[in-house]
């Protein structure tokens, strides 16, 4: 009878901490937005709907120390999927080299957590292919720097930004494959209902 008990008791402590996944900053994935609320983190709508109801998040239990602006998305069923973190601005470095910098940190810590992501980091042709053009071959879409990690029930993806050339951001993309599933097919049935 103790085995049996012990036994349940092992499927039950599985099951919940199945469905309440780690996931950075000290968030759970599959967590509401009240649950996270009640952590302690503050919530502002955010006006876009594109990965389901979202919201930029500050008060975080855990953030990187130039993370600035971070985006939680709970799709359809108000459970988290998606999280988005952006860097403070490196500003006055047309090269890059601040914003490669902290990118090539980053990255090691994700292969050292994650695995060895694929990197894909294409520089774009004409000027953008000269150093001193790197951050506006990002802006413009000729250029890119980025690596994905497949972690598993977790996609990431590390990559460069830039609001201008000589202004950049690192962005870490975080998206549960789970929730990825349920988000698409919640829309789906939210188009379908408006056709």
């Amino acid at each position: 009878m103790k085995h049996i008990i012990a036994f349940i008791a092992a499927i039950m402590c599985s099951l919940s901490t199945a469905s309440a996944e780690d996931g950075p900053f000290g968030l759970k994935w599959g967590s509401s937005v009240e649950e996270i609320r009640t952590s302690g983190v503050e919530l502002k709508d955010f006006s876009s709907s594109e990965f389901g109801r979202s919201f930029v998040a500050t008060k975080l239990n855990k953030a990187l120390s130039d993370q600035d602006t971070t985006l939680l998305s709970f799709g359809y069923d108000n459970k988290l999927w998606r999280i988005v973190a952006v860097s403070r601005s490196y500003e006055n470095d047309p090269y890059g080299n601040s914003v490669k910098s902290r990118y090539k940190e980053l990255s090691d810590v994700l292969s050292s957590k994650y695995g060895k992501g694929k990197t894909s980091h294409h520089l774009g042709r004409s000027i953008y292919s000269e150093p001193q053009y790197f951050l506006a071959g990002i802006r413009g879409g000729d250029s890119n720097w980025f690596t994905n990690f497949d972690a598993g029930r977790v996609f990431i993806q590390l990559g460069l930004s830039a609001s201008d050339s000589s202004t950049g951001r690192w962005r870490m993309i975080f998206e549960h494959k789970d929730g990825r599933r349920s988000f698409e097919d919640g829309k789906r049935s939210q188009e379908k209902g408006s056709l």
